[in-house]
């Protein structure tokens, strides 16, 4: 029983230790904790958590709600359409709006593009449809549009190679500092 006691207290410990270095780094960063911000080890899933998800520590005891709130809050893009990935016999591959209608008898596939379709009833990107797909228990890979219907976006995907990576990294860094708050995942 003293064994686990002392583990239990070391633990505690070493979570205290944790949560005074949460707080230098914030400090350094000239973030500091607000009034209402969850803990790092929230009891249970509130709307109040998962309003202020991004800015708490999400962690793997955290709720599945907060996990995906979270996912949501980096990837953020239109929510009442999302596109699912097809590839055909031919090695072709790509990605479609999700639509109630796909391939049922009012379906003009392949003549008609879904973007022109007078039939299209395309589906919304739900709860339950992200987490089947972060959970693999959907058969199709999906994705976002992350351009909004307003033209605005939250979230921008870069892809740096080449030799010159390092210099390509550094000139957007530079760039972006002025104008948006990058996040580095």
């Amino acid at each position: 029983m003293d064994n686990i006691e002392d583990k239990y207290k070391a633990a505690l410990a070493y979570i205290k230790e944790l949560e005074l270095e949460i707080s230098r780094l914030r400090a350094l960063l000239g973030h500091t904790k607000e009034e209402g911000e969850t803990t790092p080890f929230p009891e249970k899933s509130s709307p109040e958590v998962a309003a202020s998800v991004a800015q708490s520590n999400v962690h793997q005891y955290s709720t599945v709600d907060d996990k995906l709130a979270l996912y949501k809050s980096y990837f953020r893009g239109r929510e009442d359409v999302y596109p699912i990935r097809w590839s055909n016999k031919q090695g072709k591959s790509g990605y479609s709006p999700a639509c109630a209608n796909e391939w049922t008898a009012v379906c003009e596939k392949p003549r008609v593009k879904c973007s022109v379709c007078k039939h299209q009833s395309f589906l919304p990107l739900s709860t339950e449809v992200l987490s089947a797909h972060l959970d693999a228990r959907q058969d199709r890979t999906i994705g976002i549009y992350p351009m909004l219907p307003d033209e605005t976006c939250w979230l921008l995907a870069m892809d740096f190679d080449k030799r010159d990576w390092k210099q390509d990294v550094t000139a957007v860094m530079e760039q972006c500092s002025n104008h948006v708050e990058i996040i580095i995942l």
